[in-house]
């Protein structure tokens, strides 16, 4: 190849990327927004400027759009979880042991919702779709990968501490539960806690040790 078609190849490449993306952002804001039923496939042209030929050639259809919407955000999201809960047994330390895994974790989860807002309301709301909804099939892909990590987490916490062994499922599920509860606190402006820091350190606490700490 010499270098002008070389040239020309990249750009022609550089500007099929930035059409993709812009489609992708757009989608999510109007899913976000209204969801999935609600958005019209005239709106998301609309909304990223392009004709319907245009849509269906990156995408294959409205359905196939909401599914690259959701793989490519929730392969960054389940990305953060996984680096962050890696846990590194230190049980003569309380602050260094399952406290500082469980602490990376939160934090990474709540950095990535109040940088992807959007995404994560969208997460929350499209987790409780019926089952047999296309919404769902689309969505269950993606969402629970999450828990694999998390119940990999804690399963390696049973290793040293036998009282968490047989309670990985209900562990995982009411620790990324309550992080959600925290978050959506958050979102909605009615957390009690000023500080992300402060939020996530309560989050944690009332995990840990239950409502009356």
């Amino acid at each position: 190849m010499t270098d002008v078609y070389r040239l020309v190849y990249n750009v022609c490449m550089e500007e099929k990327t930035n059409v993709k993306q812009n489609i992708l952002d757009s989608a999510l804001v109007l899913f976000s927004a209204k969801g999935y039923e609600g958005v019209a496939v005239s709106e998301l042209t609309k909304a990223a400027g392009i004709t319907k030929p245009t849509l269906y050639y990156y995408f294959g259809s409205k359905e196939g759009l909401f599914d690259s919407v959701c793989r490519v955000n929730y392969d960054r999201l389940n990305k953060i979880v996984a680096d962050s809960a890696v846990y590194q047994s230190n049980p003569e330390n309380y602050y260094e042991d399952i406290y500082k895994t469980l602490n990376n974790v939160v934090f990474a989860y709540f950095s990535f919702a109040s940088e992807n807002e959007t995404f994560y309301r969208l997460t929350m709301a499209n987790l409780y779709m019926p089952f047999s909804s296309s919404v769902y099939k689309v969505v269950k892909k993606y969402h629970f990968k999450q828990y694999e990590i998390v119940g990999k987490m804690f399963q390696n916490m049973a290793s040293t501490h036998s009282n968490l062994q047989g309670k990985n499922n209900r562990l995982t599920w009411s620790f990324i539960g309550a992080i959600n509860t925290y978050i959506g606190l958050t979102f909605n402006g009615v957390s009690e806690r000023e500080s992300k820091e402060d939020t996530v350190k309560e989050c944690i606490r009332q995990f840990m040790h239950g409502i009356y700490v």
